[in-house]
């Protein structure tokens, strides 16, 4: 069984391996600069939120990137914006572990609602979430690159 766990300063180059394999998986090109700075806000929580870590035999297998924001209308709310459990790992309760432990986070932080996004290809991530008790609330989300 995995362990998770908060990462840690010395997980970060693990971390970042993770969520470029998770960005490359969905066909997105990885960006490490980004990642890079994305995962150092949350560490030093100049961003709110948590970074998880599964280990399996000590090495790194998953990845739970999660973000605070406010919200007047939802309350306070966590966004997941990176979850990744390693493919030869999936289906063995990896993944599972690491949402129930981000779901534990979140209500110790207070959290009122727990947001995520999921490609429309990504039927698996959607039964997966749907399984955990997640549903959509019918929102469209749009967006707009400003870089």
């Amino acid at each position: 069984m995995a362990l998770i766990e908060r990462a840690a300063p010395p997980d970060r180059a693990d971390v970042e391996r993770l969520v470029a394999a998770y960005h490359a998986s969905e066909g997105v090109r990885p960006r490490p600069e980004r990642i890079s700075w994305a995962v150092e806000q949350v560490m030093r929580n100049r961003f709110p939120g948590v970074i998880l870590v599964a280990r399996e035999k000590k090495s790194v297998v998953g990845v739970a990137v999660a973000t605070y924001s406010v919200s007047a209308e939802l309350g306070r709310v966590l966004v997941v914006n990176d979850f990744f459990v390693d493919p030869t790992l999936r289906r063995k309760g990896v993944g599972k572990a690491l949402a129930l432990r981000l779901l534990e986070e979140a209500k110790a932080m207070r959290i009122d609602r727990m947001d995520l996004e999921i490609l429309p290809a990504n039927e698996p991530a959607a039964a997966f979430w749907r399984s955990l008790g997640f549903r959509t609330h019918g929102r469209t989300i749009f967006s707009r690159d400003l870089t």
